[in-house]
């Protein structure tokens, strides 16, 4: 029985103490303010993007009509990654309580983003999809 209790015991040190080494979530990197740009289309656009807990707010500088706010969720176990967002505010209604279908990377304190427009039930198969929308963003 002791000799049962005290393998739990060390077995709940080295998990622990294992636990305090793994790579934090992705959803704890991306918190913050980012800025850079939307990269695909035809002239290049300046975008912000606050990202906190499951919430997002982007803003297109070039273009301050352009605005969408609401919540997402990340999935680290596809490749590559998915960023899902749900549309709850935007000047376009028919795009209100649309998801739209992302994938998103973290490389070199880079965040890119490419996303479909809301409402089509996929995300993009690559970062250079020619119907994506691609930002690249940097923490400010």
């Amino acid at each position: 029985m002791k000799n049962t209790i005290l393998f739990v015991l060390c077995g709940a040190a080295i998990f622990m103490t294992g636990c305090s080494t793994l790579k934090k979530s992705d959803l704890t990197a991306v918190q913050g303010t980012w800025k850079g740009r939307i990269v695909q289309g035809e002239p290049a656009h300046e975008c912000s993007i606050v990202i906190s807990g499951t919430n997002y707010d982007f803003h297109d500088i070039t273009d301050p009509n352009v605005w969408y706010k609401g919540t997402f969720s990340l999935r680290e176990d596809t490749t590559p990654r998915q960023y899902i967002a749900v549309v709850n505010e935007c000047p376009f209604p028919q795009y209100v309580g649309k998801t739209s279908m992302a994938i998103y990377r973290l490389e070199n304190g880079t965040l890119t983003i490419a996303g479909n427009e809301p409402g089509i039930a996929t995300a993009p198969a690559a970062f250079d999809a020619p119907e994506a929308a691609r930002m690249e963003l940097k923490r400010k």
